[in-house]
């Protein structure tokens, strides 16, 4: 086989190729265009289209530099153009580079909050604006005031942890929950610690616990509750000092 360029005879065609290669350094092409029919060069040899006909190169690349578009920064309003291929145009590059972090309308970037009240105990809240729709009963700062609430607010069937039966009898947990503070005066039963010096309501203990119960729902009764602060309700737990109900010290 001769080489086309300097006549040189070689045994194989793979021969001649790497001959062409590095000594005319123009490598010989090795497909054939399904478009065109004019054999070209591919590093890979698994293209089908030379670069004047393949589908994805030249104009109709998305990317292909006189296939941009013009549009407005939406920061400052000036025109500049873009790919389509890439994401909408938003802002210019100026903006882009002159920004500290990323632009505020970057859907990942956290919107301004907004000051609401916790429905339980008034205190202020910073939200974001789209949660205000999100949330029919408003914003709590706690589990604990949320429950305070609930046992307010919601009993009987429409309350989430209703279980069936009469609510006296404890069938709900925030309800037995609010009676235990209000009968405990809101004071630990054990070191007399009160909520304000907590700057919280006290935690409330099951002397029996709800997993001993095979329904846990008869755990939450009044006599089976105790209000303790959360460092007696640690120890109680860990059965260090004992605990009983009904204010017994």
């Amino acid at each position: 086989m001769d080489c086309p360029t300097c006549g040189k005879s070689l045994s194989t065609e793979r021969g001649m190729r790497q001959h062409h290669t590095k000594v005319h350094g123009d490598p010989l092409p090795n497909r054939t265009c399904s478009g065109c029919g004019l054999a070209f060069y591919d590093p890979k040899a698994r293209r089908e289209y030379c670069d004047d006909c393949d589908p994805n190169a030249g104009e109709h690349n998305g990317n292909w530099r006189d296939a941009t578009e013009l549009t407005d920064c939406t920061r400052c309003g000036s025109t500049f153009e873009y790919y389509p291929s890439d994401k909408p145009g938003v802002y210019c590059s100026d903006c882009v580079e002159a920004a500290e972090g990323l632009l505020p309308d970057n859907p990942s970037v956290k919107a301004e909050r907004v000051t609401v009240g916790c429905q339980s105990c008034g205190d202020d809240l910073e939200v974001r604006p789209a949660r205000i729709d999100e949330q029919e009963r408003g914003f709590f700062c706690t589990l604990s005031c949320y429950g305070d609430w609930l046992s307010a607010n919601v009993v009987g069937p429409a309350h989430h942890q209703w279980e069936g039966g009469p609510i006296e009898y404890g069938r709900s947990w925030w309800q037995v929950r609010r009676q235990a503070l209000e009968r405990d005066d809101y004071e630990c039963q054990h070191c007399g610690v009160e909520a304000a010096e907590l700057d919280r309501n006290p935690d409330v203990h099951h002397l029996e616990p709800v997993r001993s119960f095979e329904d846990p729902e008869d755990a939450h009764v009044l006599e089976n509750v105790v209000t303790l602060c959360r460092s007696c309700h640690r120890r109680a737990e860990d059965g260090q000092i004992a605990v009983s109900s009904a204010g017994e010290k």
